[in-house]
């Protein structure tokens, strides 16, 4: 591993800064990001860091304070508040004390905070205090992991770091940790010893410095080192080539999803959102003879459990060409997952004599080999999380296998962790969203209409893949709601007169979301002409297949995927107030739209049984790309009406915008008992009403 701290940068860490901020707590902020974008040392919010230092009160006096990694940052993008000061005096006198619960070493870390609107400081706070260096850096590196995960692990880093060791035995973190590291410490330095390297059994490590350099290098150091006897171990092997089968993962991710949901009663339309991962050597891992095995040991650092479980779900010789026997074996073996776990929960609070209020038993992780590692969340970013995490614990079970054995900490000891309250506050519980958990596609989005309904479905809470014929304003449109709802939306350019296309966009949906569960078949254009002539006639027949056919082929797709989820669905059509009035002249385009709603009515009568509604929005005169080209004065012009007049043409006099439109396909969306109904958003046109 390459140190990545460059001087250049460091100093632009220091120079400018506020006034607020001091050059030790600069550098502190520059060297911990460092840490933090490295995932082989820090994945989502792990490891920890801090910097003594000195520090002014409102009185004006000078005191000593630990600049600590307070909670909720993430050192990849941590600021210089997110090192809060923390004083050291009561820090000293807290770690004299014999015994302290977690809630009462968390209430005295806030009384001894500089700022009472500061974040709470790491639960690790204690052990930074205890150590007498300045700069200290903690990290879950992988190569650690890997040689620390051992049976003898104490000997392998003996022989990895000699004298430079202080070696602890696994104690959970907390005030406990600090006070076994303090007594560790004294004892080193009392035996004439100056340790670089404190390693955490089965768990981390630290390293020290005067500077902030000199202990994020030892870091690297450390880490390199213990690679480098990883590798010397490891046999030399050529990875199987393992071809990728995009159908196939197309296919497969939308069942689990579905037979998460079915396992655990989930409401209809709401699964956790399912991502993959998967290359060469994760597919070789899966195909060991001794992977299951391996898997079932448990977490590679006890933090990891929060996010996976203590084990993952690993689907032995999956038969995936039985699509049914396959999707009836997924849920079964997620019942017996949960019913495993509830036995663990229950047991282990018997053991240990304890009450406890048991978490979900359902796995986050399903290891499903020639397919690769499958996580869940409630988003997108959990998912990804977990995976990041699943993905790097393979790595260290690897690894560790070619040092000698993965060894990783007991059941019982992620148990203690699994159920610490100061490890669960580190996942923020937010209430669900309308569309929590739900995955829709628009189709038409770059623009108008499908581009407001792509924002409205995000800020319910959807997951929502876009597609427009129009790539370049696609990849704006993605960009632009990406500011806001991050992960949660993606982008394919498609044609949906092509079913290879409407293909791709699917396939996009389910390797990235799990599935799909809403569709807003939007894409659409508007040509005029009169049915008695040539030019009309063949503008009917381009109208029909833009209007009404390529409506079919994305809804067919829709249900296919649905259908593999066993868990209903919504399909939403874009028509329009042409199907119920037409205008003179527009016949290319009413008559399509008419056959869009009677497409509608079919869907609903023959999806219903398989739970998928099916409705329509008849909307009118939205400004919108299909009245270019000269069609928006032409339709003004054939009702007598000026273009401003035309808009505000009806009952309420009223504008109707591309997000009024865009509220009712969100309305149509949870609309659980609603199928075969047609909304109007016209401002109102009694010839034009529903009959």
């Amino acid at each position: 591993m390459e140190s990545r701290w460059v001087e250049a940068d460091a100093a632009k860490a220091v120079e400018p800064r506020k006034a607020n901020v001091s050059e030790l707590l600069a550098l502190r902020t520059y060297s911990a990001r460092l840490l933090g974008q490295n995932p082989s040392l820090v994945l989502h919010g792990g490891g920890n860091t801090s910097v003594k230092a000195e520090a002014k009160t409102i009185l004006g006096e000078t005191v000593p304070v630990l600049h600590v990694k307070g909670s909720g940052w993430d050192l990849a993008t941590i600021e210089p508040a997110g090192h809060p000061a923390v004083r050291m005096a009561p820090l000293g006198r807290l770690l004299e004390l014999p015994d302290m619960t977690d809630e009462e070493m968390v209430n005295e870390l806030r009384l001894a905070l500089l700022d009472a609107n500061a974040p709470t400081p790491s639960v690790e706070t204690l052990l930074h205090a205890a150590l007498p260096a300045r700069f200290i850096d903690h990290t879950h590196a992988d190569a650690i992991l890997a040689v620390a995960d051992q049976p003898d692990g104490e000997r392998v880093c003996r022989e990895i770091f000699g004298d430079r060791l202080l070696w602890i035995p696994y104690v959970m973190p907390g005030f406990g940790l600090a006070k076994a590291c303090k007594k560790a410490w004294d004892a080193a330095q009392a035996a004439g010893r100056s340790p670089t390297v404190m390693v955490l059994e089965r768990h981390g490590v630290f390293t020290f410095g005067d500077t902030a350099k000199e202990s994020y290098e030892r870091m690297i150091d450390v880490v390199t080192r213990a690679e480098l006897y990883a590798s010397d171990k490891t046999p030399t092997a050529n990875v199987p080539a393992i071809e990728r089968n995009a159908e196939l993962e197309a296919t497969v991710l939308p069942i689990v999803r579905g037979a998460l949901a079915q396992a655990s009663n989930e409401s209809p339309e709401r699964a956790p959102i399912a991502v993959l991962r998967s290359n060469e050597w994760l597919l070789a891992f899966l195909d060991r003879p001794n992977a299951f095995a391996l898997t079932q040991r448990g977490c590679a650092t006890p933090d990891h459990v929060i996010r996976t479980k203590p084990t993952p779900l690993f689907v032995a010789n999956p038969d995936y060409a039985d699509v049914p026997g396959f999707a009836a074996r997924l849920v079964r073996e997620i019942g017996e997952y949960a019913r495993a776990y509830d036995h663990y929960f229950e047991d282990t609070c018997k053991r240990k004599g304890i009450t406890r209020t048991k978490l979900d038993p359902w796995p986050r992780v399903l290891l499903l080999p020639k397919i690769g590692v499958v996580t869940v969340g409630k988003t997108r970013k959990e998912a990804e999380i977990a995976a990041d995490i699943y993905e790097h614990t393979i790595q260290v079970i690897t690894d560790a296998e070619d040092v000698g054995t993965y060894s990783p900490v007991s059941r019982d000891d992620l148990f203690d962790v699994e159920y610490w309250s100061l490890e669960q506050a580190k996942i923020k519980k937010q209430a669900e969203a309308p569309l929590g958990q739900q995955v829709a596609v628009v189709t038409g989005a770059a623009s108008g209409i499908g581009r407001a309904t792509a924002e409205h479905l995000l800020e319910l809470g959807a997951h929502v893949v876009v597609c427009d014929r129009d790539g370049a304003s696609l990849e704006k449109v993605q960009a632009e709601l990406g500011k806001k709802h991050g992960d949660r939306i993606v982008s394919r350019a498609a044609d949906v007169t092509q079913r290879s296309d409407v293909d791709a966009v699917f396939r996009l949906a389910a390797r990235t979301f799990g599935g799909v569960d809403i569709l807003v078949s939007n894409a659409g254009n508007a040509p005029e002409g009169k049915l008695d002539t040539d030019e009309g006639e063949n503008a009917l027949r381009a109208s029909l297949e833009t209007n009404l056919l390529s409506h079919n082929i994305v809804a067919s797709c829709a249900v296919e995927t649905m259908r593999l989820s066993r868990r209903g669905g919504c399909l939403l059509f874009n028509a329009s107030k042409s199907a119920f009035n037409p205008g003179p002249g527009f016949g290319p385009y009413a008559v399509a739209k008419s056959a869009l709603v009677a497409l509608m009515k079919q869907y609903a009568i023959d999806t219903a049984k398989d739970g998928i509604r099916s409705n329509a929005v008849n909307a009118d005169r939205i400004r919108t790309g299909i009245f270019g080209g000269g069609v928006l004065e032409s339709r003004a012009a054939a009702r007598g009406l000026s273009v401003d007049d035309y808009f505000r043409s009806n009952l309420l006099a009223r504008e109707v915008t591309a997000r009024d439109v865009a509220q009712a396909f969100g309305y149509l969306a949870q609309a659980k008992a609603t199928t075969g109904c047609v909304i109007t958003v016209d401002g109102g046109n009694a010839a034009a009403f529903p009959r």
